[in-house]
């Protein structure tokens, strides 16, 4: 009996010991995995902050986003372009951005004393230079003495501020201009040198073949890193298994993006919405990789000598006036700690003690509990860092559109306060005379006189609506230049029959119209052709309004080696003191009984001037007449042989011969299509019509012998841009003419680019389209 209550008793000892084996052996496999979980369950959110707009220049990074290498550590990454108002650096510092890339300026900042660290410099060598006109003859940094030199002064032309240096200039020897990012002031003379980017500068130049020189500092001794991608001491210090993994990322994204060039170039032409033509990312992308130099050296190396020699140069140029050492600004790989995979080992070697000791059991258990808090205390800090540059970003940019909304509601009570009679004035008389005309049993002579009186107050009614958008597009700074070759006597002509039908018009044809064009003129000239005609229009207006008798003269003549004089002289009633003072002032009080305008024309003519870097003033002597003058910097290319035929007074207004042309339409509008091929009826051409963009092209590749395309660049579902390059890849010698409401800008620089031959702005007058269709169709009749 005692017997078998002891072994009871021990058979169930045995029993409750092992269940407390099973118990230890569960709970110590639940602890080994659950670093796993911890530590893998969410990813770091991080922000990379580039230091310019989105292009090539930066596509190991989208590369490592867009193919997971971030997410694949751990990193949910967020790459934002800049905000020209503040700097990479800048940005990091403040905590708005974890990561950011920057030049030599990185090295500069750190010696002043910011808490920074170079992570990897992406470029071995530097892109930056400068660029000066072959016709200079400046080929040496010595030959600068005295010269204006354009620069980012902010710290993104240390390497060329360290050359002029080295080569012995002096600060008070040169005049150093803020950069305006454009070569603008370059090619308009202004300065005599640029600083520009290696990678992307020359595109331009070369697309437009203009002559250049390059002075590179390499050549001279000055060798620095560029692209660097670095971090502040702060995240390093409390994340340096996080910037390891960014690191190694981002370097892989870099490998890749140098093997996928196409592949990356349209990735950031399509999602990241870059300003540059896939052609122009491709130009990059074939120039940066002799800057990285992955095929000789790891991509990202960073070597110490070479950063102290940086430190030396920039001493010695007097950018950097103290030092200090430079080792904890180099960001050094051995250093940083495993410790995730530290603490893995230890949270099994605890459970292992816990499966032979289960007497700890509960200590761990608390354990435990204090690292899941641990972990939920870091994600919510990170969630409240987040939140605080989301917070900043949305207080920038209220701030900024307050600005705006006060500009406009100033613009807007401006212009309400004289826009209503301008406009419903043409637009009563339009209306008028329409209802004239469909009256009963209206005679012949009376048609024609209500037809005209339509067709001027439609012109009024455009020149309104032209100037409002105009006007608009200066106050907002939305004008860009498109840069075309310009033969000056064919300008001329076209300006010569412009004035011819105004004057038709207004029944002043007995007014003479004269040109004068300088001997000495034999060269094109490279400037924004629709700029330059918008400027002549709207003068030319003013001269028939207010010219009764007499003449108008348009003239031109050579005022420097890159500066041309144009003038437009009439005999009209000239302008009085009065109204000369705030001519070009915005919506100036008139006293002129039959000005009929905004009193926008002439201050929208000084700011295009303006735009073209040029220059506006007027001589003028009551009842006797008035000469508007204007200088405008300009590049000549090639050389223009005068002959007879180029004189401005051979013009001709007639529909061309072109029984034996194919003309295809491309316009969805039905109105738009009916008015266009109503005109052309006149040549005797024949007229296809296509209402899509699909049926355009499937018309054009099963029609042989099409000599002409009327491209409207905006369907209902292509663009017309597409579509031409659709056809351009099949066919390059037909005739392409973008017809738009755009008169310049952008649209009108890729309609070109994607191949149309020319443009012709809407509404289309028979005048434009006969001449564009002699040019191209008919040109020994062209004038």
């Amino acid at each position: 009996m005692n017997k078998g209550i002891v072994q009871y008793r021990l058979t169930q000892t045995k029993n409750q010991e092992t269940n407390v084996f099973k118990k230890a052996l569960v709970i110590s496999l639940l602890l080994a995995i659950l670093p796993a979980y911890c530590f893998g369950k969410n990813n770091d959110k991080i922000v990379l902050q580039l230091k310019w707009k989105h292009q090539f220049q930066f596509a190991g990074y989208y590369a490592a986003l867009e193919k997971g290498y971030y997410s694949d550590e751990g990193l949910d990454v967020e790459i934002k372009d800049l905000d020209i108002k503040t700097t990479a650096i800048d940005e990091v510092l403040a905590g708005r951005a974890h990561y950011g890339i920057a030049n030599s300026e990185l090295l500069v900042r750190y010696m002043n004393g910011d808490p920074l660290v170079a992570l990897a410099p992406i470029f071995q060598s530097s892109p930056s230079a400068l660029v000066v006109r072959e016709n200079s003859k400046i080929t040496t940094p010595q030959e600068l003495i005295g010269k204006t030199i354009e620069l980012d002064t902010k710290g993104g032309a240390n390497e060329v501020l360290s050359m002029l240096y080295i080569e012995g200039l002096k600060p008070s020897q040169i005049n150093i201009l803020e950069s305006t990012l454009s070569l603008n002031n370059l090619l308009n003379s202004k300065v005599d040198a640029t600083a520009i980017y290696l990678t992307n500068e020359p595109y331009f130049l070369d697309k437009f073949g203009i002559p250049y020189r390059i002075i590179t500092p390499k050549s001279y001794g000055i060798d620095f890193y560029a692209e660097c991608l670095f971090t502040s001491q702060h995240e390093l210090r409390k994340n340096k298994s996080r910037v390891n993994k960014f690191i190694a990322a981002s370097i892989k994204g870099w490998e890749y993006a140098l093997k996928n060039q196409d592949e990356i170039a349209h990735l950031i032409q399509t999602k990241y919405k870059s300003t540059k033509t896939l052609d122009h990312l491709l130009f990059e992308a074939s120039q940066i990789k002799n800057y990285i130099q992955p095929d000789f050296i790891n991509i990202g190396h960073s070597n110490k000598g070479r950063w102290l020699h940086m430190v030396e140069v920039l001493s010695q140029s007097g950018i950097i006036t103290e030092t200090q050492s430079i080792d904890g600004f180099i960001y050094k790989p051995h250093e940083t700690s495993n410790i995730p995979f530290y603490k893995y080992l230890i949270i099994i070697s605890v459970s292992l003690v816990i499966f032979l000791l289960t007497i700890y059991l509960h200590c761990i258990f608390i354990k435990k509990l204090r690292i899941k808090n641990t972990a939920i205390i870091n994600q919510q800090q990170q969630r409240i860092e987040q939140q605080e540059l989301e917070l900043n970003s949305l207080k920038y940019n209220l701030e900024n559109l307050n600005k705006k909304t006060t500009e406009l509601e100033t613009f807007s009570d401006s212009l309400l306060a004289n826009l209503s009679f301008e406009i419903r004035s043409p637009l009563n008389n339009i209306l008028g005379y329409c209802e004239l005309l469909n009256a009963p049993r209206i005679k012949a002579e009376s048609s024609r006189q209500y037809s005209k009186e339509i067709a001027k107050s439609s012109r009024t009614l455009q020149h309104q609506i032209d100037n409002l958008i105009e006007f608009s597009k200066l106050e907002a700074n939305q004008y860009k230049l498109v840069y075309q070759r310009i033969n000056l006597y064919d300008f001329f002509n076209s300006l010569h029959i412009i004035t011819l039908n105004e004057l038709k018009l207004f029944d002043k044809e007995y007014i003479t119209i004269k040109t004068s064009i300088q001997d000495e003129i034999n060269f094109d000239i490279l400037s924004d052709r629709n700029i330059l005609r918008s400027i002549f229009v709207r003068i030319i207006n003013n001269s028939v309004k207010f010219t009764s008798k007499g003449y108008i003269e348009l003239g031109c003549k050579k005022n420097s080696n890159s500066n041309l004089h144009f003038w437009i002289q009439d005999s009209g009633k000239g302008i009085s003191n009065q109204i000369i003072s705030d001519i070009f002032s915005p919506f100036h009080n008139k006293t002129e009984k039959s000005t009929n305008s905004l009193g926008l024309g002439m201050p929208i003519v000084k700011g295009l001037v303006e735009s073209l870097g040029g220059r506006i003033w007027i001589e003028t002597v009551e009842e006797s007449g008035t000469t508007i003058n204007i200088t405008i910097p300009i590049t000549p290319i090639g050389v223009r042989t005068i002959t007879s035929k180029q004189t401005p007074h051979y013009i001709q207004q007639d529909a061309p011969e072109l029984k034996d042309k194919t003309i295809l339409i491309v316009e969805d509008i039905q109105s738009n299509f009916l008015l266009l091929a109503k005109m052309l009826e006149e040549t005797g051409c024949k007229i296809i019509h296509s209402k899509t963009g699909e049926d355009a092209i499937k018309t054009f590749n099963s029609t042989p012998n099409i000599d002409l395309v009327f491209m409207d660049l905006r369907l209902a579902d292509m663009d017309g841009i597409e579509i031409t390059r659709e056809i351009r890849m099949n066919n390059s010698s037909v005739i392409i003419i973008a017809q738009t409401a755009y008169s310049s800008g952008v649209k009108v620089n890729l309609s070109i680019e994607a191949g149309c031959n020319d443009f012709i702005t809407k509404p289309i007058s028979r005048l434009d389209l006969f001449n564009t269709l002699r040019k191209y169709l008919s040109p020994k009749d062209s004038i």
